[in-house]
């Protein structure tokens, strides 16, 4: 029996119609859809201006408070060093802390070493950049070897001629596969120790929470130096040095610090010659600055380089922001202790060190964002 016409005309049309509005329905649904992620792109876009506009009003907050800190003598008790709160802003929350680079050992303290110089400094029991450098790398079982420090001698000095038999200049370098320039130049940050020979990249890693690369060679600040580097710093006395400085820092002046320094059976001269003031210092002129903005889906970290001259406004040296979704997960007590330098990362501390009853701990320590 043949269908009618009619009702074949019919049905196509119904076809046709439910085709259109399957069309419809797709081309409105794609429409929605890329509205939604237009609005959620330009709300990610307006989060992380805002939150790096905050990050920057914490630096120059930063800036101001450590201009306003007018004292001869830097620590952990001051305002400086004391760590923002959590502290809430519209849709998310704002905190960071200051540390205290000349509590770390700058690696740019090597500048201007000559072959006399490390050598004689290498043969005297008196404390000085090299012999820290290696007692550090040993407590952090690194291997120590003459040409660990010659290495990085030659790598920021400006000539070419080895300061050592086991330095390294530009012709080293050039035969490393691959091949690489010799710095020639001061280190712009502490991980840049891994480009220089003889420097594995987990020792570097190893090694990160305790170094900074300054500007210019500075004192270590002993009123902020870490438990390891007072270890290092106390030589053949690491102990008893390193429980001295603890029980009574801060110091308000040098003289005080070698007049404690007495207990350990030294004369003041002896003292004073064992811990040079162009080693060892109360007051620093670098800090570190640390910044965390979580705002929306946004999640800003700055860590700025801060310069307090002795006259003139603090300046801002660099600044390294990252920016990076604030969903991923985040170790921030961790990345604040590296900050901190100054505690061995995953340790548990030891109830009958004195460090644990009488310091008073950094503020990047302290804080958990």
């Amino acid at each position: 029996m043949a269908i009618p016409s009619s009702f074949r005309q019919t049905g196509v049309a119904l076809l046709a119609a439910l085709i259109l509005i399957l069309a419809l329905v797709y081309i409105l649904g794609s429409i929605f859809y890329r509205h939604q992620i237009d609005i959620s792109q330009s709300s990610q876009a307006l989060h992380r201006d805002q939150a790096q506009l905050l990050a920057l009003s914490g630096e120059n907050w930063a800036r101001q408070l450590l201009d306003d800190d007018k004292a001869t003598v830097d620590h952990f008790g001051e305002l400086w060093a004391q760590a923002i709160p959590a502290m809430p802003v519209d849709g998310g929350m704002i905190n960071g802390c200051i540390s205290d680079l000349q509590g770390r050992f700058n690696l740019n303290s090597f500048k201007g070493y000559t072959a006399n110089r490390l050598s004689t400094e290498l043969a005297s029991k008196n404390a000085s950049f090299p012999l820290v450098w290696d007692r550090l790398l040993g407590q952090l079982e690194i291997a120590q070897f003459p040409g660990r420090v010659e290495a990085i001698i030659d790598w920021i000095d400006d000539d070419s001629a080895l300061v050592g038999s086991s330095g390294a200049e530009q012709d080293d370098y050039g035969r490393m596969m691959p091949p690489r320039m010799a710095g020639n130049q001061e280190m712009v940050e502490p991980s840049e120790l891994a480009t220089v020979m003889g420097y594995q990249i987990f020792e570097v890693q190893a090694l990160m929470p305790w170094l900074a690369a300054l500007p210019e060679a500075t004192p270590i600040n002993i009123n902020t130096a870490s438990d390891e580097l007072l270890l290092a710093l106390g030589a053949d006395q690491d102990t008893l040095f390193r429980d001295l400085v603890l029980e009574n820092r801060p110091f308000d002046e040098l003289q005080d610090f070698y007049t404690d320094l007495l207990d350990l059976g030294m004369s003041i001269s002896e003292v004073k010659r064992r811990w040079p003031s162009t080693l060892v210092d109360i007051k620093s002129q670098y800090f570190q600055l640390y910044i965390e903005v979580l705002l929306g889906e946004a999640r800003i970290e700055v860590k700025s380089i801060i310069k307090r001259p002795t006259t003139g406004k603090p300046v801002i040296l660099s600044r390294e922001l990252t920016t990076v979704p604030a969903s991923l997960p985040k170790d921030s007590a961790g990345d604040l202790k590296k900050l901190a330098g100054g505690t061995d990362i995953g340790t548990d501390s030891n109830p009958d060190d004195p460090a644990d009853d009488t310091e008073v701990q950094p503020a990047c320590l302290m804080i958990e964002a």
